[in-house]
C-alpha cells in the first residue's frame, strides 16, 4: 500500500501548475514551458512574420518567437489556434494564418518589460 501511495504523491507533484514568477495571475509553467490562460488573453498583434505580441487583460505582453519564419503572418487577418485546455503553450501549439493557411508553431515565451 505505501508504494502506491507514494507513487500517487509523486504524481500529483509532477503534475502540478506552478506560477512564474512573472506575476501575472494568467501565466505558469507547465512542464518547465510558459504557458498562457487563453480566456485572459485581450488582444494579439503580429508585427512581422515570426512574432506574436499576447496582451493578457491584468497588462502583461508576452512576445512569442515562432520556431520558423511563417509567412503571410504580418499581414495575415489573424490566426486560429485549438487549444485542449485553458492554456497555450510555448514550443508546442500549432497556429493556422487565416486567409494563407499556412500553418506554423509558437516558440519561446518572454514577457515584455513594461514601459513606464
Amino acid at each position: 500500500m505505501k508504494p502506491f501511495i507514494l507513487a500517487a504523491l509523486c504524481l500529483a507533484a509532477s503534475s502540478t501548475v506552478a506560477w512564474a514568477a512573472s506575476g501575472s495571475a494568467w501565466v505558469s509553467q507547465q512542464g518547465g514551458k510558459v504557458c498562457l490562460r487563453t480566456d485572459h488573453i485581450q488582444r494579439k498583434t503580429m508585427p512581422d512574420n515570426r512574432t506574436i505580441l499576447f496582451r493578457m487583460d491584468d497588462g502583461t505582453t508576452w512576445k512569442n518567437t515562432l520556431q520558423k519564419t511563417c509567412p503571410g503572418l504580418a499581414i495575415a487577418s489573424g490566426f486560429e489556434m485549438t487549444v485542449k485546455t485553458n492554456y497555450v503553450c510555448a514550443n508546442q501549439q500549432p497556429i493556422r494564418v487565416i486567409g494563407a493557411g499556412n500553418t506554423c508553431y509558437l516558440g519561446g515565451f518572454v514577457q515584455v518589460p513594461a514601459t513606464p
